[in-house]
């Protein structure tokens, strides 16, 4: 009998972890999925390719501010940045950040082979992301993020994936 309120107690606590678990599961997954991309510029902190840092104080005023967080080894990525190379004219009044996690040796291999001179147009910063912190801080959905602020620091557009620089395009002309 004893044996049996034992066996009968543990299933009703290890249903009870299980719900549980399960619900905190589910508010985990809705709160991920109802996250949105910050529609204020946030604080940041990056680094450039030399080890300074640089924030959002350093921001040059009075443009649009377009920040890219990219991977070198991202297809995806790779074609945007070659899209963007292509059409660098209709964003030469826009700061662009372009923001990457990988190691410093590799990135100017990227743009040697994607989107060469790119990076060293006047306007466009590359940027480490050495302390892991545009992911928790802008929320990207997928590789390229894209996002597009006012010179106020509104968020105008926020795009991911294939086709964001082309839908970029629209808004950066207005």
């Amino acid at each position: 009998m004893f044996v049996f309120i034992q066996l009968s107690l543990n299933v009703k606590i290890s249903k009870m972890k299980f719900r549980n678990l399960l619900l905190i599961l589910l508010l985990a997954v809705t709160f991920q999925v109802k996250a949105q991309q910050p529609t204020l510029l946030p604080q940041f902190t990056f680094y450039r390719l030399d080890g300074k840092a640089f924030s959002n104080t350093d921001i040059k005023q009075g443009k649009k501010n377009l920040f890219i967080l990219f991977d070198c080894t991202c297809e995806h990525c790779q074609r945007e940045s070659k899209i963007l190379n292509t059409n660098y004219a209709k964003f030469k009044d826009v700061n662009i950040y372009m923001i990457t996690m990988d190691e410093g040796y590799i990135i100017p291999q990227f743009f040697d082979s994607y989107a060469k001179g790119l990076n060293a147009k006047p306007n466009v910063l590359v940027l480490q992301d050495k302390k892991r912190i545009f992911i928790p801080t802008f929320l990207p959905k997928q590789y390229p993020a894209m996002y597009l602020y006012s010179p106020a620091g509104k968020l105008l557009m926020y795009q991911s994936g294939d086709g964001g620089i082309k839908k970029m395009m629209t808004v950066v002309s207005k």
